[in-house]
């Protein structure tokens, strides 16, 4: 199948994923309702160091017929580099992306192309995402799901308004961009980079949220689908108190980058001036949470990890400092 343009492009960003994508593959390869729907299935693999090519060779010599499966190589490290590298190498305008733990249901692709084709103003539009888990949920796990790409904001459409508080964008798994909103929108180098979990750098969480941050502030719209539903495979080894406290960590860092990534591009110079605030501010409520909630840290998982969170955002603004 030798297609040069598509109408929707799956894009998978992996590292290391050899034991995680198969089932990922296995799921797209039982999508239905696609009956004259170009589409393709883009692997970006972002500087594996295990057999991820071969697998992905080899799911490709026995691909369905109406699909391309496709394998690029992306050498820098990090998710941001990866889904540069997947707009950069789509053949379609409607790129969907997905996680090599993210299983969508059989009909999410054409939910996902039929929506971005009836919506031409829409930039951005996300799913309800599921958690699958190999073990029973443990009883911290609705305090800490958001923390893992868990996310159900209910089964109604509805716009994700620039000014609303909070404001919200929808999670990067699972996520629809339109190509022409990312070239037109977000920059080529985000400040978030991504994390390497394998070398014990969390830093980098939140480059997805940073990326749709710059989307909403131009006059493209962000959307909830709640027709695209995916489950997000969770390991056992995410549900650990050490993996959810980094993660908490991470996340509050990329703080003061979303700060920055909300306002409009004339008010970004003011940054430095709000700055001082921010920081008496965050370490404030800092205080007041150790204070309040510290005999409880031990045995709640979740404040504990509110706790790292709000120790991240504190530390964030000290970005500008450096």
């Amino acid at each position: 199948m030798n297609i040069h343009h598509m109408d929707f492009t799956v894009a998978i960003c992996t590292y290391n994923g050899a034991k995680r994508i198969p089932e990922v593959l296995e799921y797209l390869y039982k999508q239905v309702e696609l009956e004259g729907i170009k589409w393709e299935v883009l692997v970006v693999d972002n500087n594996s160091t295990d057999n991820t090519v071969e697998i992905v060779s080899k799911y490709a010599q026995n691909w369905r017929l109406d699909c391309q499966l496709r394998y690029v190589f992306e050498p820098v490290q990090g998710l941001a580099a990866a889904r540069q590298k997947a707009i950069e190498s789509a053949k379609s305008d409607l790129i969907g992306f997905l996680d090599d733990d993210n299983l969508p249901v059989e009909n999410w692709v054409y939910e996902a192309y039929i929506f971005g084709r009836q919506n031409s103003q829409i930039g951005t539009y996300g799913s309800i995402i599921y958690p699958k888990l190999d073990t029973p949920s443990p009883a911290y796990f609705k305090q800490v799901n958001s923390l893992l790409a868990v996310n159900n904001p209910g089964e109604s459409s509805f716009c994700y308004a620039r000014d609303a508080k909070p404001r919200k964008v929808p999670a990067g798994a699972g996520c629809v961009v339109r190509k022409q909103a990312w070239l037109e929108c977000v920059p080529p180098k985000l400040s978030r980079h991504g994390r390497d979990e394998n070398k014990n750098q969390m830093a980098g969480c939140g480059e997805d949220t940073e990326a749709l941050y710059h989307i909403q502030n131009s006059h493209w719209e962000i959307w909830h689908n709640p027709q695209m539903k995916i489950y997000h495979h969770i390991e056992p080894r995410r549900l650990e108190r050490d993996y959810l406290l980094k993660l908490s960590r991470g996340f509050g860092l990329a703080n003061y980058t979303f700060r920055l990534t909300r306002l409009y591009p004339w008010q970004r110079p003011f940054m430095p001036l709000l700055t001082p605030f921010y920081i008496i501010s965050d370490g404030y409520k800092l205080i007041s949470y150790y204070l309040r909630c510290r005999n409880q840290f031990a045995t709640d998982i979740g404040k504990a990890c509110e706790f790292q969170s709000r120790i991240g955002r504190f530390m964030s603004s000290f970005s500008f400092l450096k």
